[in-house]
């Protein structure tokens, strides 16, 4: 039997206390990863707009994205403008009806069931000590914040963007140049197949939301219920949640429909059902046919390690990471079959 030396020992143990110290500081900057991912995300998003602009019009790469931003902040700029007055005031009313106790109670006592009354009167008293104990000043301090941090989080992914389309052409050479040459063509096929699903799954995720955002307009006008443009809103924004969020997003319409009358909920909630329905056998083969794949056990296994290690920001991540690593391990696992 060979004998382990006391250098092989000590250069083991450092190896370990190495990788050890990678891991802590990875996770030390995790927040500076995140941001880098969903950059991108971005970035692959928009990449075939960046080209197809170089080929058809006079720009460049750089003048391309910044012509991509400034169409993108001029479809914010006119959807907020036809949108935020009545998106405020719902959005002001819908949050003034939950956030008022006593509205709220009033809001309990006008359903006409019996049954969902003790109901929403029993999640009512047991979060009652919590709304009794909130801070409103702590709690606009933390709104404050939490803006400022969007809006910064927003800036950086925008530069990031930039620069990566930017220099990805250079940093692809420079990786490549130090990889022998006969494998060279392999990675970088592998780099073209990870970039291609996240491009995919991100063009996708965002239509979709689109189509949710906007189908449920459609329906909450056509029901009659209160509050549709902002509740839209939330089932459109929710939509980016895997797996549980359109269930998140239909649930304020269907305590909302709840105080007008049980039989405008159970309408909600089969429209709600008829819409996922729709969504998920029609719209997601058809524009989620190049990001699928990764099958619903990997999704699940991703969002419960996401939503441990970061929140719900890594629950948002999930699936492209899942995405990314599925195509990875298919392709380091790719066995060649034999030549005859």
């Amino acid at each position: 039997m060979k004998k382990i030396t006391t250098l092989q020992v000590m250069g083991w143990a450092t190896g370990v206390f190495l990788v050890a110290l990678g891991f802590c500081f990875l996770w030390l900057i995790r927040n500076v990863l995140f941001l880098f991912f969903v950059s991108l995300l971005v970035a692959t998003g928009i990449e075939p707009l960046v080209n197809w602009l170089r080929k058809k019009g006079p720009f460049n790469r750089s003048t391309g994205i910044l012509a991509i931003y400034f169409l993108v902040f001029g479809l914010l700029a006119l959807i907020l403008f036809l949108a935020l007055p009545p998106l405020g005031r719902e959005g002001q009313q819908l949050v003034s009806k939950f956030s008022d106790p006593q509205q709220l109670r009033n809001l309990i006592n006008n359903i006409n069931n019996e049954f969902f009354q003790n109901i929403a009167s029993s999640a009512y008293e047991n979060a009652g000590s919590l709304l009794q104990n909130a801070q409103v000043s702590a709690q606009a301090i933390n709104i404050g914040l939490g803006i400022f941090e969007v809006l910064f989080s927003f800036g950086t992914i925008l530069v990031i963007v930039f620069y990566w389309l930017n220099e990805k052409a250079t940093i692809r050479r420079y990786i490549f140049a130090r990889m022998p040459q006969d494998q060279q063509a392999h990675w970088s096929d592998l780099w073209d197949s990870v970039e291609k699903k996240l491009g995919a799954w991100m063009r996708g995720q965002l239509t979709m939301m689109l189509f949710i955002g906007v189908m449920a307009g459609i329906g909450y006008l056509i029901l009659g219920l209160k509050f549709a443009f902002a509740l839209a809103v939330i089932a459109g924004l929710t939509e980016v949640i895997p797996l549980i969020g359109p269930y998140i997003g239909g649930a304020p319409a269907v305590l909302v429909a709840l105080t007008q009358s049980v039989t405008l909920a159970l309408l909600v909630v089969i429209f709600i059902v008829v819409l996922q329905l729709i969504e998920g056998n029609i719209l997601v083969p058809r524009v989620m046919e190049s990001a699928v794949g990764v099958s619903p056990l990997t999704v699940i296994i991703g969002i419960l390690i996401g939503t441990t290690l970061a929140g719900i920001g890594g629950a948002l991540i999930a699936v492209p990471i899942a995405a990314a690593i599925q195509v990875i391990a298919n392709n380091l696992l790719k066995v060649n079959p034999a030549k005859t």
